[in-house]
């Protein structure tokens, strides 16, 4: 009987340290949505104060190269993209697109991440480059690891009540045929 009680009241510790767990999934978006208004942000300004030229598809690696006073409005090395694959532009992340249009579910190794393509670019062939690095994650293949971590990120109740049970089940099996 104690062994039942001390299973439960550990299964319901761990379950919920995993309802008050954080979402990373959602935590890479909401870092790159920030990282993008800023960026919008701070092109809209330097557009209001002076008459440029801008083109939206320069690297935010080269924008200090081209417009030297750009640094004025935002400070550059605090734009750190959440994922290696964020790599920003002056309108848009390489992984997560622009601020506004169709919203799309990327799989991202074991995240599942929410991105935007604006039709209104599509003429644009550096814009269609951007779209289609994009969608190539939403045909991803997870490898088993990342097939756990990504359903664990987008269910971790479900996925510990499975596991649970599986780990139970496999010792109960191999406890019946080896006699322990």
């Amino acid at each position: 009987m104690k062994k039942i009680g001390f299973i439960l009241l550990l299964t319901s510790v761990f379950i919920t340290s995993v309802l008050f767990a954080a979402n990373p999934s959602k935590e890479i978006d909401n870092k790159c949505r920030q990282n993008l208004k800023a960026l919008n942000s701070a092109t809209k300004k330097m557009m209001e104060e002076k008459e440029y030229n801008m083109h939206p598809w320069v690297s935010l690696k080269q924008v200090g190269n081209i417009y030297t006073d750009f640094d004025k409005y935002i400070d550059v090395s605090k734009i750190v993209g959440p994922t290696p694959s964020c790599e920003y532009f002056m309108v848009l992340c390489n992984l997560h697109g622009v601020m506004e249009g169709e919203l799309i579910t990327l799989k991202y190794h074991e995240y599942q991440l929410h991105g935007r393509i604006n039709s209104k670019y599509k003429t644009n062939k550096e814009y269609e480059k951007h779209s289609k690095g994009m969608l190539m994650w939403t045909e991803y293949t997870l490898t088993p690891k990342e097939f756990f971590l990504y359903q664990y990120n987008t269910n971790p109740i479900l996925t510990t009540v499975i596991s649970i049970v599986l780990f139970v089940g496999s010792f109960l099996l191999l406890k019946s045929f080896f006699k322990f």
